[in-house]
């Protein structure tokens, strides 16, 4: 369907004029747009629908604001090969990227009816709960809530999750290869908690990932994946 943009509201005409110089890299990731001030003398709108405009486009994960120093142009992408396995630590690591990891919660719990089935445990029973907030160049990107089952892995508890990689530890120490995963794909709106953490405004968009990771047949743990809008870029290899 083509839209007669014309006839659309100034602000979004703006946000759209905006957007295709991000694509077209005139305005270019990681950097500050320009001001307020500057975007309404150079196409004679008021600063109201310049800020209309900028918070458009950061619900759509396109622009960031940082309090104190501006706009800015969302960096570049998480490319991530679907083709394969992979841990985000890795990941990062062979993407040149600077990554890190606060550990905000490590405790146990007891599942409810949606944990109990990707786990294939029953209600009631007794799980681990980690939650982890990953991190590019200081910036957080990533909310990941992981479970499992306590009664098969206990030793999940003494894992040092803030400062080691989580599939690694559970293959190197542990003897536990995960080598398969399903994981499922959806757009979303963060929650209040997701976008504080994350620190994005309210009302911010985002990728909702589901991911149950397996050793052979057998789940080792369920997932849960939040990301900023505009972070992840996926590619998948199909044929041979």
């Amino acid at each position: 369907m083509n839209y007669d943009y014309k006839k659309l509201p100034i602000y979004y005409q703006l946000s759209k004029t905006i957007e295709k110089n991000i694509e077209d890299g005139i305005f270019k990731k990681g950097e500050a747009i320009p001001s307020e001030r500057l975007l309404s003398s150079e196409y004679n709108v008021s600063r109201m629908t310049v800020r209309n405009a900028i918070n458009e486009l950061v619900l759509k994960g396109k622009l960031e604001k940082i309090q104190g120093k501006g706009t800015f142009v969302v960096g570049k992408n998480i490319v991530q090969n679907l083709s394969s396995l992979y841990s985000f630590t890795r990941e990062m690591e062979k993407q040149g990227k600077i990554s890190s990891t606060k550990l905000v919660c490590k405790d146990t719990m007891i599942a409810n009816s949606k944990i109990a089935k990707n786990l294939g445990i029953d209600i009631d029973k007794r799980i681990i709960y980690v939650e982890r907030l990953r991190y590019i160049d200081e910036q957080p990107v990533i909310l990941e809530r992981t479970y499992f089952d306590y009664n098969e892995y206990p030793f999940v508890l003494d894992i040092d999750l803030q400062n080691n990689s989580l599939y690694q530890t559970l293959e190197e120490e542990h003897k536990i290869h995960i080598n398969k995963a399903i994981e499922t794909f959806k757009a979303c709106e963060l929650t209040m908690d997701e976008a504080e953490k994350l620190n994005c405004p309210a009302r911010h968009y985002g990728l909702f990932i589901k991911r149950t990771s397996f050793t052979d047949e057998k789940v080792v743990c369920y997932s849960t994946i939040v990301s900023k809008g505009d972070i992840y870029e996926f590619t998948i290899k199909l044929g041979s």
